[in-house]
């Protein structure tokens, strides 16, 4: 397979420098990237020798195989439709759009195109995810009852120092606060190990920050899933700066035949801890399993497994099947998510549509 041409649309996606640099960790993959930006600043930053001033330009000039479209959220949509309508597929950074509607028209012109597109959901990729999701089908833990999720990470205050994420503090154009931003994660993985859809969700949020910030920065989820089996969220925006960990985190499952513990679910050395008593996992029923990642500095997520995962994604995207988390997984997050606002907004437990 010869090196892909790549289009990379924008640079304001807080990832996207992150991105480009993960693209240059896999030049038997990735060709020639050209790059639509007009700000000579983040020009010069991003290091790409081949710029052009619109995407409309540079699709019909590079006629790229793949395209990383990298945009505040609320910008997503237009380019995404052209990209779909020039037989292009696609990767949008995670939560991929402001709203559900605009992720529809996404996936509409997708279909209508017969084009593929993946998402900056990551953690599917993750071992231990996988591992969750097939114990789980296999019945390891018994009937899943109950699951909780946590993600608390650096106050408002400390993100609004950086450029690439102060738009994410304005409604306008991030659509929610930390639990659309951070949140999203968890409700895609929980779908994906659970394999099973959320059907009502109940929520609290709240801002507390003195910063300019019109999102919550706390959040609370109370998740009905198909099945009966209940899960809790809780995600905040809180953590002063100047310590060593930046981030806290953790899922948690309990079944009728055992338990699991991942945490942290960030980082290079997570540790899975689970108890069982299904089958032969009785014989010694509780069990811990260290993972453990390699460093990758200038890679996404400073991880060997990012760059593995991204260079998956390119390689099945160009060969026109899906991969990992879809533009429909995307969706459900959103969907999720804004139910949550809702519910936090009318104090009453929202349903979602089936």
């Amino acid at each position: 397979m010869e090196p892909l041409r790549i289009g990379f649309i924008g640079t304001t996606s807080p990832h996207s420098f992150m991105f480009l640099d993960t693209l240059r960790l896999m030049p038997e993959t990735v060709g020639r990237i050209a790059l639509v930006e007009i700000d000579p600043t983040r020009i010069e930053r991003s290091g790409c020798e081949f710029v052009y001033n619109s995407y409309e330009d540079m699709l019909y000039a590079e006629r790229p195989e793949l395209c990383f479209i990298m945009l505040r959220a609320d910008e997503v949509e237009e380019p995404a439709v052209r990209c779909a309508e020039s037989h292009v597929p696609f990767i949008l950074d995670k939560h991929c759009a402001r709203s559900s509607d605009s992720m529809r028209r996404i996936l509409d012109a997708c279909e209508t195109h017969q084009v593929k597109m993946a998402t900056g959901y990551m953690w599917r990729y993750s071992p231990i995810a996988r591992q969750l999701r097939a114990w789980v089908g296999a019945g390891m833990f018994g009937i899943p009852y109950c699951l909780d999720m946590r993600i608390v990470t650096t106050a408002a205050e400390v993100r609004l120092g950086d450029e690439q994420f102060a738009w994410l503090f304005e409604r306008s154009k991030s659509g929610g606060g930390i639990l659309l931003w951070l949140g999203c994660h968890y409700v895609d993985i929980a779908r994906f190990i659970l394999q099973r859809e959320v059907v009502a969700v109940s929520a609290i949020t709240s801002r507390l920050t003195t910063a300019a910030s019109d999102v919550e920065d706390v959040a609370s989820v109370s998740l009905l899933f198909e099945g009966g089996v209940v899960g809790t969220l809780h995600a905040a925006y809180v953590m002063p700066k100047g310590l060593q960990s930046a981030y806290d985190t953790a899922f948690c499952l309990w079944g009728s035949e055992g338990d699991a513990v991942w945490t942290p679910t960030i980082g290079l050395n997570p540790t899975l801890r689970i108890r069982s008593v299904h089958g032969d996992m009785a014989r010694c029923p509780e069990r811990t399993i260290e993972y453990h990642d390699v460093s990758e500095p200038t890679a996404y997520c400073g991880t060997r497994l990012a760059v593995h995962w991204l260079r998956d994604m390119l390689t099945t995207l160009a060969g026109g099947k899906d991969f990992g988390a879809t533009g429909r997984d995307a969706l459900k997050v959103l969907e999720v998510c804004e139910a949550a606002y809702q519910s936090a907004e009318t104090g009453q437990r929202v349903e979602l549509p089936r």
